[in-house]
């Protein structure tokens, strides 16, 4: 007999878990390998990793978001991942070919300038593993099975970092090395990932077959080439962008400048861990809400969790932007130090991040990609117009502010489109637009003079400089206190209401004496 689906609750609980775990070993990861690597080689590792992370975005396309949503309504049809794995092995091979292209002088100069390009290759399998895995877990979150899937990954995560730290405590810690060493997680990973999907599917009486017969192959060609091609524009012009502005930077300003801004947004991912455990589950909700026409739903689950993510994503950022110096200290020790307003500003990336994904997983749910595209177009134009005033030299009408230009650029245009989409949305399902853009402004208001008024205390009463790990645990408390207070006090902070806050209190004390 089959099983029931966890329930939404316990699969974001779970979720929820295995990025409060990954937290630590994210943190000492991102702890070692600047230290280990350096600002230039930390640099050409992450532009070259960059690059063909975003080729294999771009090769995507949105298929792996057609294969989620169409998985998550018809989660027994095992012919749709038999068909996803035909799509997977083209990507590698697109990938692993360009890789090898820059191995040539006059191309590897152009699109990797001042990089090794014995790293292409590198860059290229680590790309692919790292986004296979992340279509493989967003199976198991279609099919429910999130629960096992995030286990696995809390697991290798662990083994993972320990092999870093042994590494690195054996002085053996290099830029060959980190990649054996993440080929071993991802591929780990991956197979962990395939292996509950497989486990799943016996358990609800279906057998997975990668056979798959003309008519089948036709059929399934036919369903994602609808959905995705409008997507091929949004997926060029995203991947020009995005790879366009690194690249510009590097052009510029070198591998070192890259090395600050390549910090200062592993600062900004480690504060969006705990608010990207819910966006995959809501996408999935939104999707089988659409499929049952129900406009109502959809515009309930964006009213319920959009704010409270904008505001768990907020208390990380605004904490980490007032205390830049003493975080770059950590991540990066001394070499570092001209990061530190990069990281101050990249630390409100997460923000948008959260909003951003829930409102574009409205059209991908829905089927609008055509208004993604269009969006696209219009970011690539005023998006890369910003990258080019904020980055070129003075003679080319620039400013010429290397990584601090690009934090800028990529926080304020990220900004602006999110709430273009949320806009958008709200024409077509019951959403409040600009309740929700006040409360995003007056939340992150209150949470900054928090966590300054915090620094600024700590710093009075004599508990160490700015860079001081005692001072920086200290006033880490007291925020988080400080906040608690007045989500208790001010619901609102979390768009809830008073009624609902104390309703969620009820369920909480029913489960506990249950």
């Amino acid at each position: 007999m089959p099983k029931p689906t966890p329930t939404l609750a316990r699969r974001y609980a779970f979720k929820l878990l295995a990025n409060v775990a990954s937290v630590p070993v994210y943190l000492v990861m991102e702890a070692i390998l600047p230290r280990a690597l350096g600002p230039q080689m930390y640099g050409n590792y992450s532009f070259a990793t960059n690059l063909f992370q975003q080729m294999s975005g771009f090769l995507d396309m949105g298929t792996s978001t057609c294969f989620y949503n169409a998985l998550s309504r018809r989660q027994r049809e095992t012919g749709l991942a038999a068909f996803y794995l035909r799509i997977s092995l083209a990507v590698a091979c697109i990938c692993l070919l360009a890789a090898l292209l820059m191995q040539i002088p006059a191309v590897g100069q152009v699109f990797m300038p001042g990089v090794p390009f014995w790293l292409a290759p590198l860059a290229a399998v680590w790309a692919f593993l790292t986004w296979w895995g992340r279509v493989l877990r967003s199976t198991n979150d279609a099919l429910g099975a999130t629960v096992a899937s995030e286990l696995v990954r809390t697991a290798i995560s662990l083994l993972a970092v320990l092999v870093l730290g042994g590494l690195f405590w054996l002085g053996a810690l290099d830029i060959r090395s980190l990649f054996a060493q993440q080929y071993l997680m991802l591929g780990s990973m991956a197979v962990g990932f395939w292996l509950v999907s497989r486990r799943h599917w016996r358990a609800q009486d279906v057998i997975f077959s990668p056979a798959l017969g003309r008519a089948e192959l036709r059929a399934y060609g036919r369903e994602f080439f609808d959905y995705s091609h409008p997507l091929f524009v949004q997926a060029l012009l995203s991947f020009a962008m995005l790879t366009g502005e690194r690249w510009l930077l590097q052009w510029f300003d070198g591998s070192a400048e890259q090395g600050f801004f390549a910090l200062s947004q592993k600062v900004s991912m480690a504060c969006f861990l705990f608010v990207s455990a819910m966006t995959p589950l809501v996408m999935r909700e939104l999707s089988i809400a659409w499929g049952a026409q129900d406009r109502e739903s959809m515009g309930r689950l964006l009213t319920r969790f959009a704010p409270l993510l904008y505001v768990v994503a907020a208390y990380f950022s605004c904490f980490t932007l007032a205390e830049g110096a003493a975080l770059v200290q950590l991540f990066g020790g001394a070499e570092f130090a001209a990061a530190i307003l990069p990281v101050q500003i990249m630390a409100l990336y997460p923000l948008h991040q959260a909003y951003g994904q829930l409102a574009g997983s409205v059209f991908h749910a829905t089927g609008r990609t055509r208004v993604l595209r269009n969006m696209a177009a219009l970011e690539c134009v005023y998006g890369f117009a910003t990258a080019w005033f904020l980055l070129a030299p003075p003679h080319l009408l620039g400013l010429n502010l290397g990584a601090t230009g690009l934090a800028i650029k990529t926080v304020a245009v990220q900004c602006v489109t999110v709430n273009l989409y949320l806009w958008l949305a709200s024409r077509f399902i019951p959403l409040a637009f600009w309740r929700n853009l006040a409360h995003q402004i007056w939340s992150l208001v209150l949470l900054l003079g928090l966590a300054f008024a915090c620094r600024q205390c700590s710093l009075a009463l004599g508990l160490g400089g700015m860079e001081s790990l005692w001072r920086f645990l200290v006033c880490g408390v007291v925020y988080s206190l400080g906040v608690g207070g007045c989500c208790l006090l001010w619901p609102q902070v979390l768009g809830l209401s008073r009624q609902e806050l104390r309703e969620l209190y009820r369920r909480f004390a029913a489960r506990k004496r249950a």
